[in-house]
């Protein structure tokens, strides 16, 4: 687990954002960050508390609320929490949505616990086997959750949206605060509720993700809910075929051993090939799923994710090994002894590289997006959104789907080989951003074929360059100790290759793929080494603070600079996490769509596994499958190049 959190925490980090430890700011590009000993007092890192009551009864305090005989602390919400709610519309809703798969057996100590969920199991589950709402709570509470991340028991203020009011803010480890604990639990099962499992394939669970990416939340009664439910594994397509497949042989060879063991030991009034059958169904391989969608105003989706981490067997593991990285990275800041003259001069040139950095970047960033939005004039989607108008069909709705795309260590040597081959230094993400753009073109290709085609060959919307807009997290996806969550997220639009070399019959894109992926990397290189996405982080700080609704809206939508895609990359764990002794087998995040975006992909890595999720408007992208096809082939176009370098070198 040190190692998982190392690959997120232990980046090389540059010299402005090591110089931003002398200023009020964190730095950070999307792929490089830096932890700074001020972060705790930081734009979105501590929220404001605003309460007066000592001189004020709760009842004057225009902070504090009586609701029901009890004091409900108001919270000032974040400045992005309140631009989420500003710019949202009513087809574009702010609401990530992920969820998790799991398998396995429960904690033995749990055991004793099930006996009330047992009556309402279907005949034939093994509760030892499957994650109830019950088990939710119960890790709630023992994980101390109200107080590490009180905000999830906020809502957004009905007397003012700047506010949070914070319900039940006393401190339910206390063991003897029973009464504080029966309300929190009374108040999730407002939060986490059990449905029917999804029996057919993908298909359920597709349609139940599509619904909840764009129904809205009623924010002044909840801000997130969790739907948990439990069926036979593999029914439901939140673990793939080859997963489930692996999983069922482990447990089927654990269960014969268990029912040779069983024929050797007595049983009450049954014969002995009985017992070993009910021993053989009982134990058959289960899977529990935890749908999860929350709105932008609680967090953003990558802090709720690492949020939920907490809930894990491995929290305080995790904990400890951030706090260890952190110390490995205040101690490689001060390696070695130095004079006090050379420490001063040292802090005086980071300083100085920090101003330079957030000056000459802060210009070039601003005049880069203007460049953008000016040559920019029309989102090639446009023609498509139109057509789609023209022909009646439904311009609401959302399409969706997820895969394992490939092992980690197989796209990082890819990108290993193509680096050298080319003298630079491309990552995964800078290779999965080519694959998803080749996909976006095939994608604009498929629509004029199908809007003209007579005339397919004509390119009328099909440009040679598009813009994608890369969210980037600025605590690099992780929640540093003492910190609750919060929206600490920025974003850039970079220009990559649009249509670069068509072949009409084979589908491809590119008449090699490796070109692409080298100006792609260029474009993000760039865009990754300036203050860009802070500069989009505080705009939005503004706007949401001192502008009206109507502008910010409007800044909102031009500030993508008609962007096709936007695409968010999370680094997850290199080990498999657990609830309650179950394996997470797999965590997919489904990105919500920004007005003007109709693309939305996150590139995912969890447990050495890459994996894919898309979320498209139905017009845009009628088969998500397809999609996800088409970007695994440019992917395999890129393995076939690294693998001929490969032999040619050896």
């Amino acid at each position: 687990m040190a190692s998982s959190v190392s690959s997120i925490i232990g980046r090389k980090v540059g010299p402005m954002a090591a110089a931003a430890t002398l200023a009020a700011a964190g730095a950070t590009a999307a792929d490089k960050f830096s932890y700074p000993s001020f972060w705790s007092a930081n734009c979105d890192a501590s929220v404001n508390q605003d309460r007066d009551t000592t001189s004020k009864t709760a009842g004057e305090n225009p902070f504090m609320t009586n609701k029901q005989g009890s004091v409900v602390l108001r919270k000032r919400m974040t400045s992005i929490g309140r631009f989420s709610l500003k710019s949202e519309s009513e087809t574009n809703p702010s609401i990530p949505t992920f969820f998790l798969a799991l398998t396995g057996q429960k904690k033995s100590e749990q055991d004793a616990d099930d006996d009330a969920s047992r009556k309402t199991l279907a005949v034939g589950n093994n509760p030892s086997s499957i994650f109830t709402v019950n088990d939710f709570e119960t890790a709630w509470m023992k994980r101390d959750m109200p107080s590490r991340h009180p905000r999830f028991h906020s809502t957004v203020s009905k007397h003012d949206d700047r506010f949070f009011e914070t319900h039940h803010i006393q401190d339910a480890s206390d063991g003897n605060n029973n009464e504080t604990n029966l309300k929190i639990k009374a108040e999730l099962d407002k939060h986490v509720k059990e449905t029917m499992h999804f029996s057919v394939y993908r298909d359920e669970l597709r349609n139940r993700i599509e619904n909840m990416l764009i129904s809205p939340i009623e924010v002044e009664d909840k801000l997130w809910e969790c739907l948990v439910s439990n069926g036979q594994l593999g029914s439901s397509g939140a673990i793939s075929k080859v997963k489930s497949e692996a999983i069922s042989t482990r447990q089927q060879s654990s269960n014969q051993k268990s029912a040779a063991l069983l024929k050797r030991q007595t049983t009450k009034g049954r014969p002995w090939k009985n017992a070993a059958q009910e021993t053989l169904f009982k134990t058959q391989p289960m899977e529990s799923v935890l749908l999860f969608r929350s709105h932008h105003a609680l967090a953003d989706g990558a802090s709720i994710m690492a949020a939920l981490s907490d809930l894990c067997d491995e929290a305080e593991e995790i904990r400890q090994d951030i706090e260890v990285e952190l110390k490995k990275w205040k101690q490689g800041k001060h390696k070695g002894k130095k004079s006090v003259l050379r420490r001063l001069i040292s802090r005086f040139m980071r300083l100085f590289k920090f101003i330079l950095w957030i000056t000459i970047g802060s210009a070039r960033s601003a005049f880069y997006q203007m460049w953008l939005q000016l040559t920019t004039r029309t989102n090639p989607f446009d023609a498509v959104k139109h057509d789609a108008e023209k022909k009646g069909l439904a311009m609401t709705g959302r399409s969706i789907s997820w895969c394992d795309a490939c092992p980690l260590d197989e796209a990082k040597r890819i990108t290993q080989i193509l680096s050298k081959a080319g003298g630079t230094n491309i990552t995964v993400n800078d290779m999965f951003v080519s694959c998803i753009t080749a996909a976006v073109v095939r994608q604009l290709i498929e629509h004029e074929e199908f809007m003209a085609p007579v005339d397919a060959h004509s390119r009328k919307f099909v440009t040679p360059n598009i813009n994608v807009c890369v969210p980037v997290h600025l605590r690099g996806g992780v929640i540093l100790p003492n910190e609750s969550l919060g929206n600490r997220i920025g974003a850039f639009v970079t220009r990559v290759p649009g249509e670069m070399t068509h072949d009409a019959r084979g589908g491809a894109t590119s008449s090699c793929p490796s070109d692409r992926l080298f100006k792609v990397h260029q474009a993000l290189k760039r865009s990754k080494q300036s203050p860009a996405a802070f500069l989009s982080h505080y705009l939005a700080k503004f706007c949401s603070d001192y502008l009206p609704e109507q502008w910010t809206m409007g800044i909102f939508q031009r500030a993508n600079a008609n962007a096709c895609v936007a695409i968010s990359n999370n680094r997850g764990y290199k080990e498999k996490i657990h609830l309650n002794g179950m394996r997470v087998e797999s965590a997919h995040g489904f990105l919500p769509l920004p007005p003007g975006i109709p693309i939305g992909v996150v590139v995912q890595s969890y447990a050495g596994v890459m994996s894919l999720s898309v979320t498209a408007e139905k017009w845009a992208v009628p088969d998500a499958d397809k999609f996800l096809r088409w970007t695994l082939d440019e992917y395999s176009r890129l393995l076939e190049t690294a693998a001929k370098l490969d032999e040619d070198k050896h």
